[in-house]
């Protein structure tokens, strides 16, 4: 027997629990069957009865579908070991309710699993009917044994467990901005859309709560079938094919300024909880320990990435952090020196081993972060000696890109221009010692006067504030490179993704990289046909590298090329390796998932038809007019498409596999939005990108 879908929730009039005592006035009016409070008590021992017959697998009270469900009482579980509810009004009346003592329920909530409506009395028999409606599904989703019941399929089930976690150094957490970064984790959304398949399960963990509004946004998109506007905004729980109770969306708040991984780490009854979810009964599987069809899909590896999928028993999906060091600026150049890539010239190389020391662990305390354990430049003497070597050599470019080894869409990056230090030692030849250290004392004077930072809130020095710290200590932090720019009468910024699995490299997708400055803002698929087959091969050779050294997962490559205006041809160069899920995974995947398909040989997307795809796509699209608006309101104003012909235009068509899927709904406030515009050509997506912004500058919802 299929299981039931869960009941249908009325938008329009839903209640909390919470929201009781300011309603007792009413349900007393409305409620024939006697005293509001004789009715709490009867609704708290049903409730109890309820919890006893979910945790011991009593289906005995299940009963059939039925339009009362919507009156039932908006309730969740807690987390800590499902014989509670998740109601801080219960928490605040521990004579009424003496089991919420001391319960910390507030610390995750599990939004897939929530029941919602509204009475018009406060009837607890409804509500005992409705809750043990559930019982079944929730066991499911939840921690309980369930054998595979007569007439089911037997299916190869997966379970995935995305932590979108930003695992950067936590200096570089601060300046950025710990609350914008937090932002970010909803990026990684586009694993809802493949709730669309039966047999998968989605464990989706964040610092912030994900609003309701956007997981049923992303969870319709991959629905089969078109809904006229009226029902979907009724009735979307029933419009997902009862994908809700395979999607748990888990909220795990902080005040500290770390990452999402490490924040699940310093949390044991968490821990406990995901172990059980994971090994939980799922399409009539009880799953074992390190079980190969449960995975953990993450933002990109770390040292606590790895420590936690050893204590959840999930296969990491992405390298682990054993490997951080190739996804380094630094590691990115020993990568393309090695496969005899063309990237820029710069320091360090070869002749640079000197220059290269150990961090020193014991300024760091507590846990040693990765970086400490490889050899970079670590001073800005070093790296002025490094440059200072490369002029000497007859390298001596307008400008000059430093760049941390770690950094984040391009805010680690700085440049300077050296051009009146070069000009004055012209003469100097290689192998000048004394001449490249009176250069190098030079530059590192210039570091502080002229380092332009891509990061308005980096500067060189430290600043008068805690945990803000300068260029010059990051550098000492996590090392430093610096390369050529690379100059040309139009230049861009090509990229390739690539997919390691075991040693398997597929390229998946080429971009045009759109970036202010060097921050990266958008991208553009697929790339200019005049180097696609380059930079394609090129990424292959690194994923091969890769995949020689254990690498898997996702990985991306950045190129810099300049057509050349005399013979039209192009240079192009390597210039870095991304190790992780970038900007340009999100567009692929939602298109990859939405219109199925792959790239071909001549790297553009077809679907399983054998029909062209493209998109272009944006993290950073400003409007006035989002500013102070949420996620609902915009989600609304898509939803009722059928009466805004702008909407409609851009709407999600699940029959032609084309529109527009929005992305980083957290930044609206801020007046920011992403959005990937997929359509059968280049100028179709162009189009349906620029009606979108159209659409956003004449938005008015908030």
């Amino acid at each position: 027997m299929t299981p039931k879908p869960l009941a249908c929730r009325d938008m329009s009039s839903s209640i909390s629990i919470r929201e009781v005592s300011t309603h007792d006035e009413k349900m007393a009016t409305n409620n024939d069957c006697g005293d509001v409070d004789e009715k709490k008590d009867s609704f708290h021992d049903d409730i109890s009865k309820i919890k006893k017959a979910v945790v011991a697998g009593d289906d005995e009270a299940e009963v059939a579908s039925s339009t009362n469900h919507r009156q039932m009482l908006e309730h969740s579980f807690s987390y800590n070991d499902l014989s509670h509810f998740n109601i801080d009004e219960m928490k605040s009346q521990p004579k009424r309710y003496p089991e919420m003592k001391g319960l910390r329920a507030d610390l995750v909530h599990l939004h897939g699993l929530s029941l919602h409506a509204a009475p018009k009395a406060f009837d607890a028999q409804l509500l005992q009917h409705a809750l043990s409606f559930h019982a079944r599904p929730l066991r499911r989703a939840l921690t309980m044994s369930d054998a595979k019941e007569e007439g089911e399929e037997s299916r190869t089930t997966k379970t995935v467990v995305v932590i979108p976690s930003i695992d950067l150094d936590k200096k570089e957490l601060t300046r950025m901005c710990c609350d914008q970064v937090e932002f970010y984790e909803e990026r990684q959304l586009f694993h809802l859309l493949m709730a669309g398949d039966p047999s998968v399960r989605i464990i989706y963990l964040t610092s912030r709560p994900v609003d309701e509004s956007v997981v049923k946004y992303y969870l319709s998109l991959s629905h089969d079938e078109d809904i006229d506007a009226a029902h979907y905004q009724s009735n979307l729980f029933c419009d997902v094919h009862n994908m809700l109770p395979r999607v748990i969306m888990i909220h795990v708040p902080s005040t500290e300024c770390i990452s999402l991984s490490d924040k699940i780490l310093r949390q044991k009854k968490l821990i406990t909880l995901l172990q059980e979810l994971i090994r939980s009964s799922f399409g009539g599987k009880v799953l074992e320990w390190n079980d190969n069809t449960v995975g953990m899909s993450v933002f990109t590896g770390s040292d606590s990435v790895d420590e936690l999928s050893h204590k959840l028993g999930a296969k990491l999906l992405e390298a682990s952090g054993e490997s951080l060091h190739f996804g380094t600026k630094q590691g990115s150049r020993e990568i393309f020196a090695a496969c005899g890539i063309s990237h820029p010239a710069g320091t360090p190389s070869l002749e640079d081993e000197d220059l290269l020391t150990y961090g020193d662990a014991s300024e760091h305390g507590g846990k040693v972060y990765w970086a400490y354990n490889h050899r970079y430049i670590r001073s800005a003497h070093n790296l002025a000696v490094g440059i200072a070597r490369k002029i000497v050599r007859g390298i001596r470019p307008k400008r000059w890109i430093v760049k941390l080894n770690q950094g984040f869409s391009g805010k680690g990056n700085a440049s300077i221009d050296l051009q009146h230090i070069q000009r004055r030692f012209a003469g100097c030849k290689a192998g000048d010692n004394e001449a490249t250290l009176r250069i190098a004392e030079e530059i590192e004077k210039e570091f502080a006067i002229s380092l332009k930072c891509e990061d308005p809130k980096m500067t060189w020095f430290d600043v008068d504030e805690p945990e803000q710290v300068g260029f010059q200590t990051q550098i000492k932090r996590l090392g430093v490179i610096a390369e050529v720019f690379i100059e040309g009468e139009v230049p861009t910024s090509p990229s390739i993704q690539a997919v390691i699995e075991g040693k398997d490299v597929s390229i998946v997708s080429t971009h045009e990289q759109v970036l202010d400055g060097q921050v990266y803002s958008g991208c553009k698929n697929p790339c200019n046909s005049a180097y696609r087959a380059s930079i394609m091969d090129a990424g292959l050779k690194v994923g091969k590298f890769l995949a020689a050294h254990g690498v898997r997962g996702h990985f991306a490559v950045d190129f810099l090329a300049s057509e050349q205006p005399k013979t039209g041809s192009w240079n192009v160069h390597a210039v870095e390796v991304n190790l992780r899920q970038g900007g340009t995974t999100h567009p692929h995947c939602c298109m990859a998932l939405l219109c199925g398909g792959s790239i071909c040989s001549d790297g553009l997307f077809r679907t399983n038809e054998g029909e062209l795809r493209c998109y272009v796509a944006t993290d950073c699209h400003y409007s006035e007019n989002l500013k102070g608006c949420t996620e609902k309101s915009l989600i609304n104003a898509l939803e009722n498409s059928s009466s805004d012909p702008a909407a409609y235009k851009i709407r999600w068509n699940k029959a032609d596999r084309i529109g527009v899927v929005f992305h980083l709904f957290k930044f609206i406030s801020t007046g920011r939005i992403g959005f990937t515009a997929i359509g059968r050509n280049v100028e179709e997506s162009q189009a349906l990108y620029t009606d979108t912004v159209t659409f956003l500058e004449r938005f008015h919802g908030c």
